[in-house]
């Protein structure tokens, strides 16, 4: 009958340290969902940042053919 007790204790010993664990698994699988979030929103700021210096730059080469100065 000891035995049976001893044992329960160890049950319960690790189904609170489960508990622990999937708390853990979560946090981290949610930090990981929200940094895949964030880093696609930077290359989407990134992007458009890009496309606008490529437009300057577009702009400053037509202006230059236009003045045709030849180097």
């Amino acid at each position: 009958m000891d035995q049976g007790m001893g044992m329960e204790g160890i049950g319960v010993f690790f189904g609170l340290f489960s508990i622990l664990y999937i708390g853990i698994a979560l946090f981290i699988t949610v930090l990981t969902i929200v940094f895949i979030f964030k880093a696609m929103s930077f290359m989407k700021h990134k992007t458009e940042n890009d496309r606008r210096l490529l437009q300057a730059l577009e702009r400053m080469d037509q202006t230059q053919k236009l003045d045709n100065t030849d180097y």
